[in-house]
């Protein structure tokens, strides 16, 4: 029973478990905390980031810091569940990748 009950508190933490509410706020912090990054010049606009992974049949790639923020902002009022969930696990492992490394 234990084990059912942790499977179900990891999907609820997992970012479609999410309330949308908290993937847009979790989305928001990511991209402010890196669009502040590159203005203070600590990341590079041009940077690369990886997005392959997190959608499985899709193009595998790179896009620059400045296309990924871009795109965000862009995209943000039109997408559903499932692609706020999928950019913000961008946004997230890209926040953990680049600010830690400036």
């Amino acid at each position: 029973m234990i084990h059912v009950l942790r499977r179900v508190r990891e999907f609820l933490a997992s970012p479609l478990g999410k309330p949308l509410s908290e993937l847009q706020e979790s989305l928001a912090s990511n991209w402010v905390a890196i669009k502040l990054s590159v203005i203070s010049g600590q990341i590079e606009p041009d940077a690369p980031i990886y997005i392959g992974e997190f959608q499985p049949g899709r193009n595998c790639g790179y896009m620059t810091v400045q296309a990924v923020l871009k795109t965000v902002e862009d995209g943000w009022g039109h997408w559903d569940r499932k692609t706020i969930a999928w950019w913000c696990q961008v946004l997230e492992q890209a926040s953990v990748d680049l600010i830690a490394d400036a």
